[in-house]
Parts: C-alpha cells; sequence; structure tokens
C-alpha cells in the first residue's frame, strides 16, 4: 500500500477515508460537531462540523492509521 501523507484541506475526503479505515463519524447534537471514534485509540476526537479546514490533529490520527494499515499488510512474495 502506498502510504504517502495525507494532505487536505477536504473534509469530505478525510471523514471518507476515516470511515473506509473502520472508523465511525458521530454527530454530536446541536452542537455541529462530530465524534471521530476509531479502536485503535482510547480517546476520540471532537472536531467543529461547521468548520470548512481540517484540523491538524485529525489528519495525524488518519496518517498514523494508515501507516498501521500498511506494516499490517500481508508481504507477498513470488513463488
Amino acid at each position: 500500500m502506498n502510504t504517502q501523507p495525507i494532505h487536505t484541506s477536504n473534509g469530505r475526503k478525510v471523514e471518507r477515508l476515516w470511515l473506509l479505515l473502520g472508523g465511525q463519524v458521530l454527530p454530536v447534537r446541536r452542537t455541529g460537531e462530530k465524534f471521530f471514534i476509531h479502536a485503535s485509540f482510547t480517546t476520540p476526537l471532537r472536531i467543529n462540523g461547521r468548520r470548512d479546514d481540517v484540523p491538524a490533529k485529525l489528519l495525524s490520527r488518519l496518517n498514523q492509521l494508515m501507516r498501521m494499515k500498511a506494516a499490517n499488510d500481508e508481504f507477498k512474495t513470488r513463488p
């Protein structure tokens, strides 16, 4: 798997990648915030869903998940 770090300000793309990597995104009622939850982390991230940018902490965790996934990929050798 290509493990290039993600640098984006597109919140929809980050949310889609988070879900593909096995996370959950839960909206917090009446606040416009979102919880980003993943089994690999003990504490969820609480992110303001009304902003257009992507917080650095969320990008950091997303890149960390991608590195962990790449490290756990099977190494296939040719017979």
